[in-house]
């Protein structure tokens, strides 16, 4: 299992089980350190659901960003699976 313990943790995409502000609160609790923005100071990215049209690329700007820098990206049940 993964440790998020004093990690910068960013939130992308709907999540089915908190709303975000929810999941940054107990992340906080936790000892995690949620943030607002996508940097290279990211050390996770807890990805969502990611709902768009059928015509558009399904991703977000910190999906893609978290690619091209290589930040380490895990869903929200293994987010989950941590917190407990």
């Amino acid at each position: 299992m993964i440790d998020l313990r004093g990690k910068r943790i960013l939130f992308t995409g709907r999540l089915r089980s908190f709303r975000r502000f929810q999941a940054q609160q107990l992340a906080t609790i936790l000892g995690a350190k949620p943030v607002n923005g996508i940097d290279k100071n990211v050390d996770i990215l807890v990805v969502g659901i990611i709902s768009k049209p059928y015509d558009q690329l399904l991703t977000t700007q910190k999906l893609t960003y978290a690619r091209t820098y290589g930040i380490p990206k895990i869903d929200e049940l293994a987010f989950i699976s941590w917190c407990q």
